[in-house]
């Protein structure tokens, strides 16, 4: 026994800033639960409350978890079987607690821990690869867990990403210092491992690869240019089935480029502003590098510096490029959103590591660089900060919603009811305005009539459309209600609301900045998402709805396998089921569930 303890404290003692590291992010991750006791009472309420958006992210578990193995549609009954538009294995791996029996909350904890202390070791190891000292480390770890908090919270998207997104700089790193066999292979693992885990991050990945097989030819670096490709093959070779899937898959869906669509896919070569906006920073450190380089002439044969900023370089200019990809591929998926987050993580670390490694050469730095770089770093620090708390900023208990976490908590009792009443799955017709919706197939086996998060999976246009209009049954919706931005916004992809209106509004900016001096010059003007559909296409949602969902709202009913209207007495007192013949078979406070 005492051999053994021995042991451990000496391994605590040799890995003390790990172990002190672990145990912060362990506490770190108690902050959800504290901020739902101090609002709810309840570390463990029944209904999990929500930060942001992520009920969009549990719910692609849910269909797993009931036994459809293919992910399906988690919203819609009719699409359950379907194929996923798009592959995310972090839905298989965020199941895997439920299937072994755990409820839903106690899995939601589980994989947040899980995956939390991975994000911290996998953060922590990348430091230390880039030379930084293990306290350092530490601190700089910390910095990235809570700016990426939101995302390692929300399942299935990031949280499961961010090991890999680390072991790929970290391979990356390795690999520019050391072209070993074992470097190669790890880099491709985690570049191939990437294709069933995000399709931002496994692009962005195979673009960091070209740049670095460039680095190399232009550094006439043949053994780092051989490892390069080495390492693209073999990512190339796990990752292909991926891109294969998504070939298949619009040639055998005729609705498949639709539904990308109301993703948010816009044919222009036009990018998002994020590019200047955080993607800018990136040429920010870019010139820091640059200059250091050029006017520095003793950094220049600093071997430890010159690998640092090749890695910060090539890093740097895959994720931007990848930002700005449909400059040259034409397809905007909201590219530069998506990239954001993990440009101002490449934005903490790199920043964090050009720094230590400046401090520690400070003496050989001329007095002019010395201002340069304290500026250049405070300016990159104060924006990783910025978005620190940006980012974080949900999990504060200023920012969070009380009373819609209270109400959420009602829908407890009629989801309940449904589970113990139908161990089938059934259709359960509820307002899409409301969160009721979202929540159903989350917290019971039941499907909805229809949300807005149905319309981002792979179902046909006319049929979201149609789902949506018959939702509004009792709403009776008027012209002016289907053309405001808060319905349009329901039923609309991301394509037609808002971004082929603010792609053709960024056009017009820039061609009105380009061309200032010329006030002929027409630019067009700027357009909303209404105008770009136009007048006809709201009269015909509005003529479909009153002549012929209206009169035959039973048969949409049946061909949409209704089973039960969930009403909300508060939120919907236009409501009256029993006009169609259903039948009041529960009922508290604030619910009504009636039988149709």
């Amino acid at each position: 026994m005492l051999p053994t303890m021995a042991r451990i404290q000496e391994f605590l003692k040799r890995n003390r800033p790990a172990v002190v590291l672990m145990g912060v992010v362990l506490v770190l991750t108690a902050i959800p639960a504290l901020d739902t006791f101090l609002i709810l009472g309840d570390p463990l309420p029944p209904i999990a409350p929500t930060f942001t958006d992520e009920t969009f992210n549990y719910a692609r578990v849910q269909p797993i978890v009931e036994g459809y193995l293919t992910g399906g549609h988690p919203y819609f009954f009719e699409h359950r079987n379907d194929f996923p538009l798009v592959i995310f294995a972090g839905a298989w791996i965020n199941a895997l607690p439920q299937l072994a029996g755990l409820s839903f909350n106690t899995a939601l904890i589980l994989n947040f821990i899980i995956w939390s202390l991975l994000f911290a070791a996998c953060a922590y190891w990348l430091f230390l690869e880039l030379k930084n000292p293990p306290w350092i480390a530490v601190f700089g770890t910390v910095l990235l867990y809570i700016q990426s908090y939101a995302h390692v919270w929300r399942p299935i998207n990031l949280q499961p990403v961010y090991p890999f997104y680390f072991l790929f700089y970290i391979s990356l790193a390795r690999l520019i210092r050391e072209q070993s066999r074992r470097n190669i292979m790890i880099l491709g693992f985690a570049t191939g491992a990437m294709f069933y885990l995000q399709s931002y991050m496994w692009q962005t990945f195979v673009i960091t690869l070209g740049v670095l097989f460039v680095y190399a030819l232009i550094k006439k670096n043949w053994p780092l240019l051989k490892a390069a490709l080495f390492s693209s093959l073999i990512g190339g070779v796990i990752g292909l089935p991926v891109p294969l899937y998504a070939l298949w898959l619009s040639h055998t869906s005729p609705y498949f480029w639709e539904s990308v669509g109301r993703l948010g896919l816009v044919n222009t070569h036009l990018p998002m502003a994020e590019v200047i906006y955080s993607g800018g920073w990136v040429g920010v450190m870019l010139a820091l590098l640059a200059v250091l380089y050029w006017r520095g002439r003793t950094l220049r044969k600093d071997t430890e510096l010159i690998l640092l900023g090749s890695f910060v370089s090539i890093s740097g200019l895959g994720l931007w490029i990848m930002q700005g990809s449909n400059l040259i591929t034409g397809k905007l998926l909201e590219t530069g959103e998506h990239i954001r987050p993990l440009i101002m993580l490449w934005l903490l670390f790199s920043t964090i590591s050009i720094g230590v490694c400046l401090w520690r050469r400070r003496a050989q730095i001329s007095r002019g660089l010395q201002t340069l770089s304290v500026v250049a770093i405070m300016l990159l620090t104060g924006v990783g900060v910025y978005y620190t708390y940006d980012y974080f900023s949900p999990f504060l208990t200023s920012r969070i919603d009380t009373e819609g976490w209270k109400t959420q908590q009602l829908y407890a009792k009629p989801f309940v009811w449904l589970q113990s009443a139908e161990k089938n799955p059934v259709v359960v017709w509820s307002d899409p305005h409301d969160y009721l919706a979202t929540n159903l197939p989350i917290f019971t086996r039941h499907f909805t009539l229809y949300t807005f998060f149905g319309l981002l999976e792979l179902v046909p246009e006319g049929e979201i459309r149609e789902r949506y209009l018959v939702s509004q049954y009792f709403n009776n919706p008027s012209l002016t209600d289907l053309k405001s931005d808060s319905e349009a916004s329901l039923y609309l992809g991301r394509h037609d609301f808002p971004h082929q209106a603010k792609t053709l509004e960024r056009g017009a900016k820039i061609c009105r900045l380009l061309f200032f001096w010329d006030k002929n010059k027409d630019c067009g003007t700027i357009p909303t998402p209404q105008s770009l559909l136009g007048d006809m296409f709201f009269s015909d949602l509005e003529n479909k709805f009153q002549t012929d969902i209206r009169p035959n709202i039973k048969a949409y009913l049946k061909k949409y396998h209704v089973s039960y209207i969930l009403k909300d007495k508060v939120l919907n007192p236009k409501y009256h089921p029993e006009v169609l013949g259903a039948v009041l078979v529960y009922s508290d406070d604030r619910h009504e569930i009636w039988r149709l």
